[in-house]
């Protein structure tokens, strides 16, 4: 796939910056020679910094654009212009789109090994997915001294390094993407499910895992463990690190014609890693603008119930506005499969809330009969919602919903 149909073609660089590279600069000197090595030194520092910024504060993703797309008609796949930073801080760049012959490029790697072809009288069946991998070329060729100081013959050397992309289109499906950074601060915001302990029997857990599910939602725990998933992080180890854009599914090419002619294919671009603007996640996270918008939340993990005493227990993240505790907060219901109808509702005959622990705990009655489950919801919409400081509703304005067999 071309990378830009307006470049013409030129050498190829393995032009790297270094990790070090990001920690030497230059140190000026009045009167002091500078050398080719000097001004590389004085540039790959620049360019170092900002791929260890983007790196290690932004990850891998699509930025904008890299649309993908298929033409049945003309057989074709193309990739629209877009930018995106691979796992090493690199910013890869298309600034017109790339198109790919599908057939074309069957024919040339339908013998490639592994690559897993379903084949029928007058078609064949495959996956692939696009790739794009960063790439840099030597452009706009200069007359250059042949040799320092010599003063006397006159060669071409080219005076421009090209930051590109190139696109692949590879068979298959794309290998398993690796577990993304910060497992412990994943789980405790219910991102990650909890790993099970390696060598351990049936339903036992990681220490670190079982650590993190017990501890509450709030910023201490945040804190914590955002500091211990840091100290795990490591530099990646690879030879190459593309960009997945989409996955390819089902290409059907027909082989009853010459040539071979696209006749079905299905494009998935949800697949790829996208960074989103932190202007965006600013919004996100401060609930439209609205002060005080981030809290309360219900803590999930802290629900308790005693049916001895038919009481119900359950903290929350930040502190709530004790006027708003009242049992019209709360719905609470029981569900007998045997009774006509089967939900009812409970009578909560009183609601009390602890600042020390953030704890509210609900006093109900529960009917005789067969109930089987329990149901809570402590309401963050409606008339009654609970709030919290700044008159902020539970759960930036959403229910918060438990059930238990009982």
């Amino acid at each position: 796939m071309a990378s830009n149909p307006e470049t013409p073609p030129c050498p190829c660089t393995d032009s790297q910056d270094s990790a070090q590279s990001a920690y030497t600069s230059l140190h000026y000197q009045f009167g002091m020679l500078l050398g080719v090595a000097d001004f590389e030194t004085e540039q790959a520092y620049h360019r170092a910094k900002m791929r260890l910024h983007n790196q290690w504060l932004h990850g891998a993703g699509v930025v904008r654009g890299f649309g993908v797309e298929a033409s049945l008609e003309r057989g074709e796949l193309r990739v629209h212009p877009g930018l995106a930073i691979d796992a090493l801080g690199r910013e890869l760049h298309l600034d017109a789109d790339a198109c790919l012959n599908i057939a074309a490029w069957f024919d040339a790697h339908r013998n490639d090994p592994g690559f897993a072809i379903t084949r029928e009288t007058d078609k064949v069946t495959f996956d692939a997915h696009v790739v794009l991998v960063f790439k840099t070329c030597l452009t706009r060729p200069v007359p250059a001294l042949a040799e320092a100081c010599e003063g006397s013959g006159v060669s071409t050397s080219f005076s421009r390094v090209f930051e590109t992309v190139e696109i692949l289109l590879r068979p298959g499906r794309p290998a398993p993407a690796a577990a993304p950074p910060y497992h412990r601060l994943r789980l405790l915001l219910g991102l990650d499910s909890p790993r099970a302990k390696a060598g351990g029997g049936a339903g036992e857990l990681e220490p670190a895992d079982v650590e993190v599910l017990a501890a509450p939602r709030n910023v201490d725990s945040f804190r914590r463990f955002a500091a211990l998933d840091e100290i795990d992080l490591q530099p990646p180890e690879a030879k190459e690190f593309p960009v997945l854009l989409a996955t390819l599914s089902g290409i059907q090419l027909t082989t009853d014609t010459t040539p071979l002619k696209l006749a079905a294919v299905d494009v998935d671009v949800t697949v790829r890693p996208t960074l989103v603007a932190t202007s965006a996640i600013q919004e996100w996270g401060i609930g439209g603008g609205f002060p005080g918008n981030a809290g309360p939340f219900a803590i999930p993990g802290s629900v308790s119930l005693d049916l001895g005493s038919s009481t119900l227990k359950f903290q929350v993240t930040s502190d709530l506005e004790s006027a708003s505790i009242t049992p019209s907060a709360f719905s609470l219901t029981a569900f007998d499969p045997a009774a006509s109808p089967g939900w009812s509702d409970l009578v909560i005959s009183s609601s009390a809330y602890d600042p020390s622990t953030r704890t509210v705990k609900l006093q109900y009655s529960l009917p005789t009969g067969t109930a089987k489950v329990l149901r809570l919801v402590a309401r963050g919409t409606g008339p009654t919602p609970l709030l919290g400081a700044g008159f902020s509703p539970l759960n930036n304005g959403q229910d918060f919903v438990f059930q238990k067999g009982i």
